[in-house]
């Protein structure tokens, strides 16, 4: 059986960025359908939440017995703190093991240099949760050159949550289509066509045809567009 996890993106659109005309609560839904395209892709089950509080996220997480439970959030401070933080219950559970591996993934990524991983029992994402929880603060949305790479990656930032956990599971990360390499050996296959004209009228489409499979082209035909 493939392993639950469940996304919970922030829902606070109050949180202006300081870059563009967009807020928190749009930029993390954001993320959270990247990866979850990105887990659906590596056989796992999702279920992402954008609409109901979070009393109501995490009493959906339980009933679903959730293998992970996900807030996804950016953060603000003073406008000019910047870095990657991921918030768990303690040191000694799958929800630190959980945050190492995605902190591996994702704080290389993003630009922010102050960027830690930090024990917290207050948040309630992370206190009532019956999974094990990782809170993860992308970066700081309150500085302007930050708020713009986030919007502009946030499809990266879902594809590097989405193989911490891959990592953490044991889960192989596969790659979107897109970006798949032919496999060793082998080309992927190519058409190559080859056209010498091209006529609005058929009869001088069949003079030419003619004098194509008169010159040795016997497999050249006409194709109507």
């Amino acid at each position: 059986m493939s392993k639950k996890i469940y996304l919970s993106p922030s829902d606070q659109t109050a949180n202006r960025y300081a870059w563009g005309s967009t807020n928190e609560a749009v930029q993390c839904r954001r993320i959270a359908d990247a990866c979850e395209t990105a887990l659906k892709r590596c056989g796992f089950s999702v279920k992402n939440n954008k609409t109901a509080s979070m009393q109501a996220r995490v009493a959906e997480s339980d009933r679903w017995g959730a293998d992970l439970h996900v807030p996804i959030h950016t953060n603000a401070f003073n406008k000019s703190v910047t870095g990657t933080r991921l918030f768990c219950w303690n040191k000694s559970g799958e929800g630190y093991r959980a945050a190492r591996a995605i902190y591996a993934a994702l704080a290389p990524l993003t630009p922010g240099t102050s960027e830690n991983i930090q024990i917290n029992t207050q948040l309630y994402e992370i206190r009532v949760p019956a999974a094990p929880t990782v809170y993860i603060e992308v970066d700081f949305h309150d500085v302007a050159a930050v708020a713009k790479w986030i919007v502009e990656h946030t499809v990266e930032i879902g594809e590097a949550i989405a193989k911490g956990i891959c990592k953490h599971f044991g889960v192989d990360y596969v790659l979107p289509a897109a970006e798949k390499e032919p496999e060793e050996g082998r080309e992927e296959a190519v058409l190559y066509r080859v056209q010498v004209g091209a006529y609005s009228v058929r009869a001088n489409a069949e003079k030419m045809l003619e004098q194509v499979r008169a010159a040795g082209f016997s497999t050249a035909f006409i194709r109507a567009e």
